[in-house]
């Protein structure tokens, strides 16, 4: 497991609600987003959570920096925690770090070979209002994620920093953008040269002959190439650091002095003749002409070795793939230049000519015969016109080229691979699949030792694929996995899935299969290969045995199931033979059981399939039938008999009953008006359905729980701790003697059955309670109408009184 912050550059530029967007938005994937998880805020509503956060921040105006922190969490590959693992993992490394009690908002994305959390916090702490840096957080996520490893079983990293700063930033190139790195590049090529330098001369031109320079920068040293790109020269090696170098070889000397001092230890340049004064005869015309190829001299050009941003090493040539991304990628950049100019060109045009309709109009206004400061406010309309007309046509050109970036948009090796393979290109999906360190999946997994076929392939959906040539397929409520040679499910194994997997294995293989994983995952797809009856094999010899069990198991209960139904028929008076059978005391158990004797059902030798009914024919007609428990349910008669009396077994006599509680559903927000304790309710009296009786014993109608007063203080409060929260909501207090006087009713309110009417004056809410008869009658009102309420909290409207 690997925890790392992901830095924002610009702390401007840091948005908390585009960072959510971002982790939350599915982007046409249906794999991309599981789980999402808001803590520590009031509401778990996502869009509420972001407002409540913004809100947060804005608070705190001291903190210039970033007021945003995003953490990422990786898992293994092949690793698929449970949700109360992921659920512990992330509060136990936010804790760390000293977040435990910041809003946060987190998502899980498991549309690349790694599960990882996106979790965006937020700095400010919600009470005390203050910005809290993590000191040094890149130690203390490695110590969180090793004992993490330990406690939940996960695959066990190294979490040594070994890297430098820069050293990570080349290696993230490389594993995203797919290009090889500077520091890479002079690795392979000439960093054995370089070590093996004896003094500075030669050193500078090992380094010249590959197109690369050595210079001071700071209080280091940095190799640069033609281009401008820079690396630190310890970056590349611990020995060419400049104290390293300088203990080896002297001091310094850079690559001039070294040519001053070969011109020097050199003979003179001969002296070139002066250049005559002008005005002068001509020099002839034969003068440095050109006689024939032969008299030019050759130029020396260095061939020697460039660095040039080349896909990074692959077991597969990817020469032609290169070319054509290249290509690609100019022809991108010329049209996305074009189709710029055009829009500039559009915009300037239009701006010209808005800016000719205003100085027509003030022409024309120039030539009324109107009073001076009526021309005045008609030259002010005409520049305000102008004005707006112009920023109109500035705004419409940055959205055009916004569209022009996003469809014109350049694409780096790995991503422009990526998106060939969604294309259905195999040779880039081959590819992505060729990359160095390209582990493929682990875990459980279906493949073969076999050839690949070219069968027809299942039919499936296709989802996605990862930038390591994972292919992920939608299969019903699971997603499988295919790298090329593996197929595995990602989550929610179940028959359905695996039945899918066996099937694409079997038409891409032929029919036997290999079985990779832990034993549960092996019993399931031996379970299902043997339900589902698939045409294939399993090289483990244990697992086919399994599976050849289960298969004999499920065929020889289904025979017996067959004689059962039979059997039931020949009970029943259909022939002859059904009444032999009942009367010589045989009959065939639905559940896959002979019974024998007289008269009563009696379990067979198969009892060891552990089938739950139990039934036998017995001579009269009559069948006795045997519950899981084995207790006979009496008095069942044959089929075709007289019906049961309507009132038999009724449960009259029953005074309540349990109800079964379904917790496989969705959760969704319940309306404000739903009582809090919905989800735990108790038994509730059922005195509305009884009659109210005045002697003794009688019960009597149930009065309410709480007075008008105590509700009207309960709403009073309610909203006044979300206005304290951020909410934008007006002032609410209750109404007392000295708020009599004119009003504007904003509507009636119920709180535990007791209303109460809103009444608005000046910027405050006043909550009067109201009996049944004037809430009735304010109903009917609508909201703004005037109102006037006395010192008692009679409300008057329209020359009407409660």
């Amino acid at each position: 497991m690997i925890a790392k912050r992901i830095p924002m550059n610009s702390a401007k530029k840091s948005s908390f609600a585009g960072l959510v967007k971002y982790i939350t938005s599915s982007q046409g994937i249906n794999e991309r987003v599981g789980q999402v998880r808001v803590t520590n805020c009031q509401t778990e509503e996502l869009s509420w959570a972001v407002h409540e956060v913004l809100h947060t921040q804005k608070i705190n105006t001291r903190a210039e920096g970033d007021k945003t922190y995003h953490l990422l969490i990786s898992l293994a590959p092949g690793e698929q925690p449970s949700s109360e693992v992921l659920r512990d993992i992330e509060d136990r490394v936010c804790s760390a770090i000293g977040y435990q009690d910041h809003q946060r908002v987190s998502a899980v994305h498991n549309d690349t070979d790694c599960l990882h959390i996106h979790i965006a916090i937020n700095k400010i702490h919600p009470e005390r209002h203050t910005l809290h840096e993590p000191y040094r957080d890149f130690k203390t996520l490695g110590d969180i994620c090793a004992r993490l490893e330990l406690e939940h079983g996960l695959q066990q990293v190294n979490h040594a920093r070994k890297k430098s700063v820069s050293e990570g930033r080349a290696n993230d190139m490389e594993q995203h953008a797919g290009i090889e790195s500077l520091i890479t590049w002079v690795r392979r090529e000439c960093l054995e040269q370089v070590q093996g330098a004896k003094n500075w001369t030669e050193l500078h031109q090992v380094l010249h002959e590959n197109g690369l320079e050595l210079r001071e920068r700071g209080n280091g040293l940095v190799i640069t190439d033609q281009a401008g790109t820079m690396v630190k020269a310890s970056t590349v090696a611990r020995d060419l650091s400049k104290g390293k170098l300088e203990e080896r070889l002297g001091a310094f000397e850079n690559q001039q002095q070294q040519a001053r001092a070969s011109h020097n230890q050199g003979k003179p340049l001969p002296r070139k003749p002066g250049i005559g004064r002008v005005g002068r005869r001509p020099p002839p015309a034969s003068k440095n002409r050109l006689r024939g190829l032969s008299t030019l001299q050759a130029i020396q050009i260095d061939s020697g070795k460039r660095y040039e941003k080349s896909p990074v090493k692959h077991k597969s040539d990817t020469t032609e793939l290169y070319a054509r991304f290249r290509d690609e990628q100019n022809a991108v950049r010329h049209t996305k230049a074009k189709e710029l100019a055009a829009a500039r060109e559009r915009r300037d045009r239009a701006i010209e000519q808005a800016k000719n309709v205003a100085k027509l109009k003030r022409s024309s206004i120039k030539l009324m015969a109107t009073p001076g400061l009526t021309k005045k406010l008609l030259y002010a309309s005409t520049h305000k016109s102008l004005q707006e007309q112009i920023t109109s046509l500035r705004a419409e050109h940055i959205k055009a080229i916004e569209n022009i970036n996003t469809l014109n948009k350049a694409r780096q090796w790995a991503d422009w691979l990526q998106a060939k393979a969604l294309d259905g290109d195999q040779d880039a999906l081959k590819a992505l699949r060729a990359r160095q360190g390209v582990k493929g999946l682990q875990g459980d997994a279906v493949a073969a030792k076999g050839q690949q076929h070219s069968a027809k392939a299942v039919p499936i959906e296709q989802d996605h694929i990862t930038k390591e040539g994972t292919v992920i397929y939608r299969a019903g409520t699971s997603a499988i996995r295919d790298d090329g040679s593996k197929l595995q499910l990602s989550r929610g194994a179940n028959f359905d899935g695996i039945e899918t997997a066996l099937r694409m294995a079997a038409a891409r293989y032929g029919e036997k299969i290999t079985i990779t994983g832990s034993d549960q995952f092996k019993e399931l797809v031996a379970q299902t290969a043997a339900i589902r009856s698939l045409p294939i094999k399993f090289d483990d010899p244990a697992l086919e045995q399994r599976r050849q069990s289960l298969q004999q198991a499920i065929e020889k209960e289904r025979n017996n199931v067959g004689r059962t139904d039979r059997g039931r028929a020949a009970g029943s008076g259909a022939g002859v033979d059904g009444l032999h059978a009942a009367r010589g005391g045989r009959g065939i158990g639905a559940g896959g059981t002979t019974g024998a004797g007289r008269g009563t059902g009696v379990r067979g030798s198969t009892a060891g399939t552990q089938l739950s009914g139990r039934a036998g024919t017995a001579a009269s007609g009559r069948i006795t039938v045997r519950a899981p428990g084995g207790t006979p349910k009496p008095g069942v008669a044959r089929v075709g008999r007289k019906p049961p009396p309507e009132s038999q077994n009724r449960l009259r006599a029953l005074s309540k009953l349990g109800v079964v509680q379904l917790t496989q559903g969705s959760e969704v927000l319940l309306p404000r008006d739903v009582p809090g304790v919905v989800e735990h309710q108790g038994a509730k009296p059922d005195n509305g359905l009884r009659r109210d009786v005045s002697r003794s014993g009688g019960i009597a109608a149930e009065g309410k729980t709480i007075s008008s007063a105590q509700a009207a203080r309960q709403y009073v409060a309610e909203r006044e701790d979300k206005r304290a929260k951020g909410f934008d909501i007006p002032k609410h207090r209750l109404y007392n003697q000295a708020d009599d006087g004119p009003a504007t009713f904003e509507g009636l309110r119920q709180v535990e059955g007791q209303s109460m009417a809103l009444l608005k004056r000046g910027d405050e809410l006043l909550v009067l309670p109201v009996n049944e008869a004037t809430a009735r009658r304010m109903k009917r009102m609508k909201l703004g109408d005037p109102v006037t309420a006395n010192a008692t909290g009679a409300i008057k409207s329209k020359g009407r009184s409660r």
